[in-house]
């Protein structure tokens, strides 16, 4: 039970904190990780400079690195918060832009899917769904054993979030939330598996979960892009964009692989506007390998075709 007390401590000390001294805080220890992981550091140096198509020893690339170890260890506080934040809290935290097209699109009745990136804070982004009223399920790979997961799982639930852990009966769950005319939240830009879409990312080819393709054919749900982003006040807004066109001719593979095109444009758009909010410290363009974050909320590996 070590875990869930390393938990409830840091929630402790980040409720203690005001947000003048934890944020900042938090990006100095984020920074201090950037010189002592020099692994990590390696890996986001590749990422970013493809991200800003310059070697990966430019000046700017280091920069934008050490900027998202920084940024990293802010959402890592916000998430020890997530305990104890009363839905007010959350709703003073995360401000939604484009509400409007959730209603459009629950509108259809026959659910949605919310695709998003690891930018920012996508945890908070989907707590706020919650408790601006938005049924909402978020699939994720389970934390560490030890009852840290049962403990995250607790406090998601306390304030409207349904989670979907990843399991051979996740699917299932998935259809019967989109049946009930829900919000299903996915973080695809990260591949996890055996099976999935190449598709071109900045210019270099990656690989991408097909599931959130594959869903919206299967189910006619609709497939909604929405991303946070951290404010200079460490604040949030929540940008919700119009609905990413599914193709639909029939041929499903072709289907699958042009609607994966298009959300992944999305995720390049985004992460060129906040380069150092892409919470990413995985190797993206390896293809011979599958990266995987351990306990990452949203991050969908299914394939339902």
């Amino acid at each position: 039970m070590l875990l869930p007390r390393l938990f409830r401590l840091g929630n402790l000390v980040m409720r203690a904190l005001p947000p003048r001294v934890r944020y900042p805080l938090a990006a100095i220890t984020g920074r201090c990780a950037f010189y002592v992981m020099p692994r990590r550091r390696r890996v986001a140096f590749e990422n970013f400079g493809q991200v800003l198509g310059l070697p990966w020893n430019d000046p700017l690339v280091k920069r934008t690195a050490r900027h998202a170890f920084g940024n990293y260890f802010k959402m890592f506080a916000d998430f020890m918060l997530m305990d104890t934040l009363t839905p007010e809290q959350i709703r003073r935290m995360v401000r939604p832009q484009g509400r409007e097209r959730i209603d459009r699109a629950l509108a259809e009745g026959k659910g949605v899917l919310v695709v998003t990136a690891h930018v920012s804070n996508w945890d908070i982004l989907a707590a706020a769904s919650a408790v601006y009223g938005y049924p909402i399920s978020a699939v994720t790979n389970d934390l560490p054993s030890g009852g840290l997961n049962e403990l995250v799982i607790a406090s998601r639930e306390r304030i409207g979030m349904k989670m979907i852990g990843l399991a051979p009966g996740s699917l299932r769950q998935i259809i019967k939330a989109l049946g009930r005319n829900e919000l299903v939240a996915l973080a695809s830009d990260l591949y996890s598996g055996d099976r999935g879409v190449r598709v071109p990312f900045f210019n270099r080819p990656a690989m991408f979960p097909s599931g959130p393709a594959a869903l919206a054919l299967k189910t006619g749900a609709p497939i909604l892009p929405v991303w946070c982003r951290r404010q200079p006040d460490n604040l949030y807004i929540a940008e919700v964009e119009a609905p990413i066109e599914v193709s639909r001719t029939g041929d499903t593979q072709r289907d699958i692989q042009v609607t994966t095109e298009r959300i992944v444009q999305f995720f390049e758009r985004i992460i060129r506007r906040e380069p150092d909010q892409w919470l990413v410290f995985l190797p993206v363009w390896r293809l011979e390998q599958a990266p995987q974050t351990p306990g990452s909320p949203m991050q969908p590996v299914l394939d339902p075709s």
